[in-house]
């Protein structure tokens, strides 16, 4: 048709035609405002929103269509896609059923209806409707596709690679076909007889990328993920842009922890995908780890406006909202998540996740109630068989963990382990996480035998613990993002303890005996709020490791500014409304003091502008403020030589950070709570003989911080030997915390 006869419903028709929604829906939004198309013009306008996942726009021009042309199928079955995608179970069949009832013969709805059974785990059903839309269209790619999937989860690996490979042939870059048939391929032979029939179909198609995303799948199963990188890389040279391989890079980029790589490939890819949930979350997750907080909670609000309150988007959003600061609207984030999908196990660990840093609500009881509703919430997986052990003569302790290196699990824990007597204990390391630094070399190096763990399942994992026979597991995760603490539940150790590692409170779970503690995080009488026994080391909880390249204590600043300056290098989920408003008081009593705040939220420009107006909505004095965002290791701790005096968070304290403070000759004051996470520095500060540096109440914390700003002569007699003071207590003591350690491991052991 010439441009001159073209009409804005042709021009939109034609940018459907030629794939292309985004320039279709102006066109089509013009033609409704002219009166032109009719039902026709509101059809395909919800088409083209639906396939760009603005389905709060696309439903009422759906609905419209569907009154004024209800002897036409497609308003109906793009209703139920819209209700599949937002989890609307329910309303998904009911709009296919209503069509197939009219059509009985039409294949997108009977190709709706086996996916919600494939979902469900109607395998037979699905599988049965496919076969219904096959006879239909015989040669429609993505119905191989469906009987493929089927073909697999029946454990028909010969007929599923079969058919994955026939869909490659037609569509080369069918990512999700790909991944079918090297899932196949490895159930049906060995890797390498896997490889070389993939070899073999790129030597015939060498331009096609099928086989290199193939591949690419082989290899990632197998661990092999860099190979698989480079796979898929390839992939996308034969195929440049194509959205589908785009996405399955990014997500091994992911894997990997390269961040900004996976994000290049990911956005573009969901740009094209927007409907995508799966990819939605991981960039989200992607945006997290590079402190890009705002764009992060931009990305899940729009997402939660077009999937409706769906969990692991409200997951989500309660992490960064908290992550900003923004403690309540997490809270309800996270109780949205559950209120979705109650009984949830994800959305009972977001919620615990979130809880402990809550003003009023991170207390040690409800943290164990949050606890006892994740128990509750556990699917009856019965513990591992018991295996015969044969005497040895020395104990083997497995450690699970993401953080066995630059983490705070390794500043606070390796120095301990590597005092830890080798005659007596044998340490095998599972490591959630793959790093490579200076404190990861060390973990290896203590370690008896170390294993890698990619992403087999909780079951899986706790087979292979059991298979080592580990004597003693030691949960170092909990229920951090990195964390596995449901293979505990599984009993795959005779004795199972929790240490470090998102340690905020009780874990609840019945497969955790003990919990290593000391007497200042849990005193007698804390015992009803946790589910384990509390196995108290002697002195403190933790070893810390100072770091070798920490920069000499400096003298003073306050003697050469002339007024005191505080600090707080912790994270902006631990500044409360209420922490905010004790310490815009202080500042008010002290008009010449000032507040240096460092943490890497204040990076992201949109979670910075949010902190400034907390900051002053609270009435701290900006002027006074000196706010930074994240710096290397080294620049932080440097950082500690302006500061006088460290003011702790509160209700969930300082950890790492009262420990770096302490060894930068900085003293903090704190104010203890009664949850494993509010006592923190009641703990540490305890360790190195300073327990009067932590009130009880906020009155006593106020005049705690103002009694040492009053006396600067002991303030910089306590800096000038703060370092060796800490050096020489038990925080710093590794062969006293070693031998401590061992005591406590084989004192549970014996009572096990």
């Amino acid at each position: 048709m010439s441009a001159a006869l073209q009409t804005p419903f042709t021009a939109g028709l034609a940018a459907l035609h030629r794939d292309d929604p985004a320039a279709a829906v102006p066109w089509l939004e013009l033609a409704l405002a002219q009166g032109e198309g009719g039902a026709y013009a509101s059809l395909n306008l919800g088409m083209a929103l639906t396939t760009l996942a603005r389905f709060n726009e696309a439903a009422p021009h759906l609905r419209h269509a569907l009154q004024a042309l209800p002897e036409l199928p497609e308003p109906g079955v793009r209703l139920g896609v819209i209700a599949a995608t937002r989890g609307d179970t329910a309303e998904a069949r009911a709009r296919y059923e209503d069509v197939l009832r009219r059509h009985p013969r039409h294949v997108p709805a009977l190709a709706g209806l086996a996916s919600l059974a494939e979902k469900s785990g109607a395998l037979d059903q699905a599988a049965a409707l496919v076969a219904r839309a096959r006879a239909v269209e015989p040669d429609e790619p993505e119905l191989d596709f469906a009987a493929a999937r089927l073909a697999l989860a029946a454990h028909d690996a010969i007929g599923a690679a079969s058919l994955a490979e026939a869909v490659l042939h037609r569509r080369p870059c069918h990512a999700l076909a790909a991944q079918v048939l090297a899932r196949a391929l490895l159930l049906a032979q060995p890797p390498a007889a896997a490889l070389a029939r993939l070899d073999h179909l790129a030597d015939a198609a060498p331009f096609s990328p099928a086989w290199a995303l193939a591949q690419g799948f082989v290899l990632a199963q197998l661990d092999q993920v860099e190979p698989a990188i480079a796979a898929f890389q390839l992939a996308d040279t034969i195929a440049p842009g194509n959205p589908d391989i785009l996405g399955e890079l990014g997500r091994l980029l992911a894997r990997q922890d390269r961040a900004e790589e996976a994000l290049a490939t990911l956005l573009p890819a969901l740009a094209a995908r927007p409907a995508n949930l799966e990819w939605r979350n991981l960039a989200a997750t992607l945006l997290w780890r590079r402190h890009r907080y705002a764009e992060m909670v931009a990305m899940l609000r729009d997402g939660i406006a077009e999937f409706g309150p769906h969990p692991t988007l409200n997951l989500n959003l309660a992490l960064v909202l908290n992550a900003q600061g923004r403690q309540q609207d997490a809270l309800d984030a996270a109780d949205a998540a559950v209120a979705h999908a109650p009984g949830n196990l994800a959305a009972l660990v977001n919620r615990i996740a979130v809880l402990p840093y809550h003003e009023t609500l991170g207390t040690a009881a409800t943290l164990a109630a949050a606890a006892a509703d994740i128990a509750a919430a556990l699917p009856a997986t019965p513990p591992l068989p018991a295996v015969a052990r044969g005497a040895r003569s020395k104990l083997r302790v497995g450690m699970l963990s993401g953080g066995f290196g630059v983490h705070p699990v390794g500043w606070l824990t390796l120095a301990g382990l590597e005092a830890l007597p080798e005659h007596r204990f044998e340490i095998t390391a599972y490591s959630l996480k793959p790093r490579r630094d200076a404190l990861n070399a060390r973990f290896r190096a203590r370690a008896a035998r170390w294993r890698e763990v990619a992403e087999p399942d909780d079951s899986a994992l706790a087979r292979q613990i059991q298979a080592d026979e580990i004597d003693i597991l030691i949960d170092m995760g909990g229920y951090g993002d990195t964390g596995r603490p449901f293979v505990l539940t599984q009993r795959p150790a005779p004795l199972q303890l929790k240490w470090v590692g998102s340690q905020f409170g009780t874990t609840g779970l019945p497969g955790v005996d003990f919990m290593l503690t000391d007497r200042w995080e849990t005193p007698a009488g804390f015992e009803p709020f946790y589910s384990e026994r509390l196995l108290r080391l002697p002195d403190g909880y933790v070893c810390y490791l100072p770091p070798s390249y920490a920069p000499a204590v400096s003298p003073l600043p306050a003697l050469a500014n002339g007024h005191v300056t505080f600090g707080c290098f912790n994270n902006l989920a631990k500044l409360t409304p209420a922490v905010l408003r004790l310490w815009a008081r202080l500042l008010r009593e002290m008009p010449d003091a000032r507040l240096v705040i460092r943490t890497h939220a204040l990076s992201d420009p949109g979670t910075r502008t949010l902190a400034q107006q907390r900051f002053a909505a609270a009435g701290l004095p900006l002027a006074r403020m000196e706010l930074h965002g994240g710096c290397p290791h080294t620049e932080m701790l440097a950082s500690y030589t302006t500061i006088d005096i460290a003011l702790d968070p509160f209700p969930y304290t300082g950890g790492l950070t009262v420990c770096e403070a302490l060894f930068m000759g900085v003293p903090v004051v704190s104010l203890a709570g009664d949850s494993f996470a509010g006592r923190h520095a009641l703990s540490h500060l305890s360790n190195v003989g300073l327990p009067d540096w932590v009130a009880t109440d906020a009155e006593g914390y106020l005049a705690r911080v103002q009694a040492a700003a009053a006396d600067l002569p002991a303030l910089a007699a306590l800096r000038a030997g703060l370092r060796q003071r800490v050096l020489a207590s038990p925080l710093c003591d590794a062969p006293r915390f070693g031998t401590n350690l061992a005591a406590a491991l084989e004192a549970a052991w014996a009572a096990a």
